[in-house]
């Protein structure tokens, strides 16, 4: 026999079995019969390796279809025979302890959907969400007022459930709850001063600067049939053959719509303004196209959102409702933040085919779909139709957005549970920022309860020293933070989506708690994350590794494309105002200028100086408030060395009303070192001095032995370096997070 008659005789005597429900490893020969070579590559080693070991995904993580390729040669000749190995989710094993009550209100004459998932308690100690098979279906409906239940079992157990429902004769009472004080608009505060934020904030204005708008466009204009003018093709997860392309050029306009408003910039204007018209064409072509519904625009044409709708589970495709948010919520943000009519009615007509698409489905698929890992994924659209409800007026927006109500994490969140364990951290905070929009628009009050209830959980129980929350892209049990101290923590898009959702919040409930973590997240996670030397590079996970560095990604991931709208929000929480008040909240160096509410703030600081903060009014028809941070025991007001009356309640500090134009106010803040130890393994602690976490810079892949003795005062056992916000102890430099780079860091040490 021939090298070529061996080969192809070997591979056609392969033979795997059954391929299409595969639970257990596959034997793969390494030789043929007739003494070829046989090697195996696999498209996704996660679930399948190259030697044939099968890890099944976890439970609720959905089957995975892998490309199996067996190369077999002999001599000179060689053939590749491919399968098709479809590896089934593991089988749920879960061991439930108890289910969480479930207590629904219907009303008389209306339709009931009884909740796609609930809460458990396991016997190993853990909180989950769990989906449920209820008997008779989800759907329930009554006439008359009274008490029913439904059954039904944990899906994948026999774990009985059972929902105690109330019917009554309307719905409840609509809320009337508004927003308490309202954040400064961008275009009404700059950064000044040679400041990290302010160099941050000029890196990424350069680089937006640099970017080739038509490479942007490059696969909407391919999808649609247009001509790509000569750019070159997206990279990363924006390539051609990429299924979540056009997310990218979703955030590159919100990047420059917030750049606009932050700076001014003209020739970021103009460059807005010509993503906008070109999308319109795009927008335009489509509707030409065969298959293709009024309002359309993405990057690739209508077969993703097909396939969802017959629960095709990713990789086959991907999220095409995350990347529709991403260019919605980019147009709406060219719209509200930099005037940009066309981008509205571009905006429009992508809400409009959402609410035909969806208000063809039935609750019952839509429900599946959203729990669909990765697949069903949909980002924020929730918020983004709400807002553009708000904005057109058009109720059927606002109905669109709450087709997106996703159970398996709202229903825990109603129960007040806090099962966000084994949950994507960053696919759910925005799907909660939407349902505190949807709130704002509806007045349904459950919807302001969810985004309440979980904010508060995922401060007190899930975040890192420096604001970051998730290990893996996962939220973890609550409290579990010590155990989770890797490469892959805290990826920087959960900390972005955190902070939108507490501004927000502050908004209805102006406490300090939630300026603290604001400022914890923004000084410690947002400025840590960007490189210095302006290639525009954005940090993915910020690793809390022993001895690790930072990376900064360009290959157009999801914290690539946050990343480039973070470095022009610096000034979206400075300064808030109410009827009688404008509220400082963050000392970084600005100028507000607020003509409609009469007030012209300056205020100076030096981030290398936390201790010190001066304010000029230059004028202000209201009475100035500041907040006074955790970092700081004591804080002394003074004008021209002259201590000032002021009031304190609730943590912040009030001015005396009508001060002279031209008053300078100087705050003098007592930064302290302390210690912030995980909750679960309290020796594993970080450094922090004021309102920075300290990055110890050592080499070293372990956890360093610092021996702090906590019953000593922590002063007498670092040494302050001079005129930076860095501290020494046993050799070992400590410096703020956001100042590291390229260096080898320690988040946390040992005491």
């Amino acid at each position: 026999m021939t090298d070529e008659d061996i080969v192809q005789a070997d591979a056609k005597k392969i033979y795997l079995g059954n391929l299409r429900t595969v639970e257990f490893d596959l034997k793969l020969l390494t030789q043929g019969e007739n003494g070829s070579t046989i090697t195996w590559t696999t498209s996704d080693d996660r679930f399948l390796k190259p030697d044939g070991h099968v890890v099944q995904p976890d439970y609720g993580r959905g089957d995975r279809v892998i490309d199996l390729t067996a190369t077999v040669s002999h001599g000179d000749a060689a053939t590749k025979v491919p399968f098709k190995v479809t590896v089934l989710e593991a089988k749920n094993n879960i061991q439930i302890k108890k289910v969480y009550p479930i207590e629904l209100t219907a009303v008389a004459g209306e339709p009931l959907y009884l909740p796609q998932a609930t809460a458990v308690a396991t016997e190993d100690g853990q909180l989950l969400p769990q989906y449920i098979v209820w008997t008779d279906g989800d759907a329930r409906a009554y006439t008359t007022t009274g008490e029913d239940s439904a059954q039904g079992v944990i899906k994948g157990t026999t774990h009985p459930v059972t929902a105690h429902i109330t019917i009554q004769t309307q719905a409840p009472a609509l809320s009337d709850q508004k927003r308490q004080v309202v954040g400064e608009p961008l275009k009404n505060v700059r950064l000044i001063d040679d400041t990290p934020e302010k160099r941050a904030q000029d890196r990424r204005l350069r680089f937006l600067l640099t970017v080739d708008d038509d490479q942007m466009l490059y696969n909407f204009r391919s999808a649609a049939g247009l001509d790509t003018q000569g750019a070159p093709a997206m990279i990363g997860w924006d390539t051609p053959d990429s299924n979540l392309r056009g997310h990218t050029t979703g955030h590159y306009l919100s990047a420059l719509a917030l750049c606009y408003a932050a700076t001014g910039n003209q020739d970021i204007q103009n460059k807005l303004t010509y993503m906008v018209q070109e999308l319109g064409k795009v927008q335009a072509a489509f509707a030409h196209q065969p298959g293709i519904h009024p309002g359309f625009l993405s990057a690739y044409d209508e077969t993703q959102f097909d396939l969802l709708e017959q629960y095709t589970p990713y990789p086959k495709i991907w999220a095409p409702y995350y990347t529709l948010h991403k260019i919605l919520a980019g147009l709406i943000d060219g719209y509200e933040l930099a005037g940009n009519q066309q981008a509205l009615t571009i905006a429009t007509g992508i809400g409009q085919w959402v609410y035909n698409r969806l208000g063809k489905l039935s609750v019952e698929q839509l429900k599946k779909m959203w729990g669909m890992y990765i697949a069903g994924e949909f980002g924020g659209i929730n918020e983004s139709l709400a807002e553009l409800y708000a904005l057109t007026k058009d109720p059927h927006l606002l109905t669109a957005a709450r087709h997106f109500d996703n159970d398996r994490l709202f229903f825990p969140m109603e129960q007040k549970v806090d099962a966000l364990g084994s949950l994507h951290a960053n696919q759910h905070i925005p799907q909660v920022v939407g349902a505190l929009n949807i709130f704002r628009y509806s007045h349904v009050q459950k919807y302001y309860d969810i985004a309440d209830f979980f904010w508060h959980r995922v401060i007190a129980d899930h975040i890192y020293s420096f604001g970051g929350t998730g290990d893996g892209e996962m939220f973890h049990q609550p409290d579990h933070i010590g155990v989770h101290l890797d490469e892959n923590t805290a990826e920087t898009c959960a900390s972005y989506n955190m902070l939108k959702l507490t501004k927000r919040l502050y908004e209805y409930a102006p406490t300090v708690d939630k300026m603290d973590y604001y400022e914890r997240t923004v000084l410690n996670h947002i400025l840590a994350t960007t490189d210095h030397e302006g290639i525009g590079g954005s940090t993915y996970f910020l690793s809390t590794k022993p001895g690790d560095t930072k990376g900064y990604d360009v290959e157009n991931t999801c914290c690539h494309g946050t990343g480039l709208e973070n470095h022009f929000k610096y000034g979206e929480a400075i300064y808030f105002t109410d009827a009688a008040h404008v509220y400082i909240n963050l000392f970084i160096a600005s100028r507000l200028q607020d003509t409609a509410n009469g007030v012209d703030l300056t205020m100076h600081g030096d981030f290398n100086h936390p201790e010190t903060v001066t304010i000029t009014v230059n004028h202000s028809a209201k009475q100035v408030v500041i907040r006074h941070p955790y970092w700081s025991k004591t804080v002394a007001v003074t004008a021209a060395g002259t201590p000032v009356a002021v009031e304190e309640r609730n943590g912040y500090i009030y001015l005396p009303t009508h001060l002279a134009a031209g008053t300078t106010i100087t705050l003098t803040l007592a930064p302290t070192i302390h210690l912030v130890p995980t909750p679960d393994r309290p020796q594993l602690l970080s450094v922090a001095y004021g309102p920075y976490i300290l990055a110890a810079l050592s080499k070293a892949d372990h956890f360093l032995e610092e021996s702090i003795d906590q019953t000593r005062p922590l002063a007498d056992q670092f040494t302050k370096v001079a005129d930076e916000p860095a501290l020494i102890h046993q050799d070992t430099l400590f410096v703020p997070l956001a100042l590291v780079n390229h260096e080898h860091y320690h988040v946390y040490v040992k005491a």
